[in-house]
């Protein structure tokens, strides 16, 4: 029987080539010495070669690891936007902006991407503040907020929208105004679009290279698998893989708008033969804002107002989506952060008789309640969640939030121990893409410049029970099977197909991740150190080594090369800038690669 944690303690498995899943793995509990040793040798002499995984000398293999929330479209384009995040003060992005836009003259929209307003106090930057940033350059100025939910545009951009900056006395949902009635330049929730709709991409080429580049990201971050919200991106995935172009699984969520526009059908597959590793069989809605931009739905308000954020639709509005998308033949997923919002959700479902055979996805679940918590579990909705928010929110979130709701916020263990499945997800690019750095904050919960601190000075304040005594709600703490459980099995579970990804067991997908240290112990300083120093070595995915740390220089020159050369040709607001040991004697850690059969160990203790 396989370990919890879903790697191998000592063992090595042969793979089906062919179909590329697990055909049988061996491990000490599962087989004796003498055995094992028999059908090794048979195997290796079916096979023609032996790839050496080197984990007798410190390597380890771990399941595929999956992100089950991420926006790979933003990913990519983020790379090419001016970055704000850790500035400290509205004169700071002011000089990066006006420092962007001298060493970017050819671009004909300046777009950023990460600035916080409690990194300053609190204070918002308004149109004011960029138009006296861009004083002598009058080019249009779009900034959105780290949480991506958020956008500030100078005068120039207003205009180019068409927005008028005159007092009205009918505001527009998500429309900041000042005193006179006149838009301040903030943006807020669905009423991003009113700006964001001039600026979109619309060179499916350039889109293309976007995520390209963000999916090879993915992999090299130790990623076999992305559940992806992107939009319109159905097109673009589906040639990337009839081009042999996509370097690991790809489950698509489309916005329900696309559907409701463009009358999608889910995009099926049946795993009797080798499966394509492009899917798109979810639709996702929106129930609330953000907590960062105090647009998330709570059922109290937040400390010192009145306002208990926005609530994008009413349980009968909602229920309708999700009836529509649920009979079309989708998934659900539905972003809820407040407890209004989660229970606005929980009642629709219900009103749609969504049953738990569904398996709906309710994403980030960061605001919550015990009397959720049980409704979570009774309704079988999955919890889809981002271990990594703790370390950037802990640091304002008792600002945010009543007190009294805080005991059951970001609360991962609490749903666990509940019986509500969870999978572990990043939601980059508002927080990085490493799966090793979510297990890393999944069980310490500490905030980021922590993680930083441990980093470089090599130490932590942990308890005997290695819980850190700086963590935030410490009992939240996850061991590492559990942690791991989030980016394997959970996640798996999320895009159903926990019977055939997440484990290294027979007739499950061949998808492995080589780790160049052990990052498998309990809380503590030492595992702390591992899971946060660790490299990627090698990923595997359908039994095909598709990244090599070693080799993988050649490669990505050849293709930065070809995309640079595309974007020479491109033209358009997005033109890129400069951001643009083993106990026996047979290899335990290796791989036998055979025209039918390859066999991979892993390592020794």
């Amino acid at each position: 029987m396989l370990p919890l944690s879903g790697h191998l303690a000592e063992g090595w498995c042969l793979i089906d080539d062919v179909r590329g899943v697990f055909d049988t793995v061996f491990c000490e509990d599962n087989l004796c010495i003498d055995d094992q040793r028999s059908a090794y040798e048979q195997a290796q002499a079916q096979a023609t070669r032996i790839i050496d995984m080197k984990c007798n000398e410190g390597n380890i293999l771990l399941p595929g690891l999956i992100d089950s929330h991420i926006h790979v479209g933003y990913m990519g384009e983020a790379c090419e936007y001016l970055q704000l995040r850790g500035t400290r003060s509205l004169d700071d992005l002011s000089t990066a902006v006006r420092n962007y836009g001298k060493e970017n003259p050819k671009k004909s929209w300046i777009i950023g991407v990460g600035w916080d307003q409690s990194g300053w106090g609190g204070c918002y930057p308004t149109r004011q503040v960029l138009d006296e940033a861009m004083r002598e350059d009058k080019r249009p100025l779009v900034l959105y907020r780290e949480c991506w939910h958020i956008v500030v545009a100078n005068t120039a951009a207003l205009q180019r929208a068409g927005i008028r900056l005159t007092p009205t006395n009918e505001p527009f949902s998500g429309v900041d105004l000042d005193a006179s009635g006149v838009p301040t330049g903030i943006f807020r929730e669905t009423a991003v679009l009113l700006i964001t709709n001039h600026i979109a991409e619309n060179n499916e080429k350039l889109r293309e290279v976007y995520i390209r580049n963000a999916l090879n990201n993915c992999l090299r971050a130790g990623l076999t698998a992305v559940q992806t919200n992107d939009i319109k991106a159905w097109n673009i995935y589906q040639n990337l893989e009839a081009k042999g172009e996509l370097p690991l699984r790809v489950f698509l969520t489309i916005n329900y708008e696309e559907f409701e526009e463009e009358g999608k059908q889910p995009n099926f597959h049946t795993l009797n033969s080798k499966p394509p590793l492009f899917t798109c069989r979810r639709i996702k809605l929106f129930s609330d804002g953000s907590l960062g931009a105090e647009t998330a739905a709570l059922r109290s308000p937040y400390p010192g107002s009145t306002n208990r954020g926005l609530l994008i639709h009413n349980v009968e509005d909602l229920a309708a989506k999700i009836c529509h998308s649920h009979e079309a033949g989708f998934q659900l997923e539905v972003h809820a952060i407040g407890d209004r919002a989660l229970s606005t959700v929980l009642e629709a479902l219900k009103w749609a008789r969504i049953k738990p055979d569904a398996r709906p996805v309710i994403t980030h679940c960061q605001v919550l309640g015990e009397d959720l918590i049980n409704r979570m579990a009774k309704q079988g909705v999955v919890a889809s969640i981002q271990p990594s928010f703790v370390g950037t929110d802990c640091k304002w979130i008792q600002e945010r939030l009543p007190s009294h709701v805080l005991k059951t916020s970001y609360c991962w263990k609490s749903l666990l121990e509940n019986g509500v499945h969870c999978a572990g997800g990043s939601d980059s690019p508002v927080e990085g893409c490493e799966p090793l750095s979510g297990i890393y904050d999944a069980m310490h919960r500490l905030p980021h410049a922590s993680k930083l601190t441990a980093r470089e000075k090599k130490d932590t304040t942990s308890t005997t029970s290695g819980v850190d005594e700086s963590s935030f709600l410490p009992r939240e703490c996850l061991t590492f099977t559990e942690a791991l459980h989030l980016y394997t099995i959970g996640g798996a579970y999320a895009c159903r197909m926990e019977k055939h990804l997440g484990r290294i067991a027979p007739g499950y997908q061949a998808d492995l991740v080589v780790v160049d240290r052990d990052v498998t112990g309990p809380r503590g300083k030492d595992t702390c150190h591992a899971l946060l120093e660790a490299a990627i070595k090698e990923v595997w995915v359908g039994g095909i080594c598709r990244f090599d740390k070693m080799e993988e220089e050649g490669p990505r020159r050849k293709g930065t090369e070809r995309d640079l050369k595309l974007r020479e040709n491109l033209k358009g607001p997005y033109i890129p800038g400069k951001n643009g040991p083993t106990r026996h004697q047979q290899p335990i850690g290796s791989l036998i690669l055979g025209g039918k059969r390859l066999g991979i160990g892993c390592c020794g203790r």
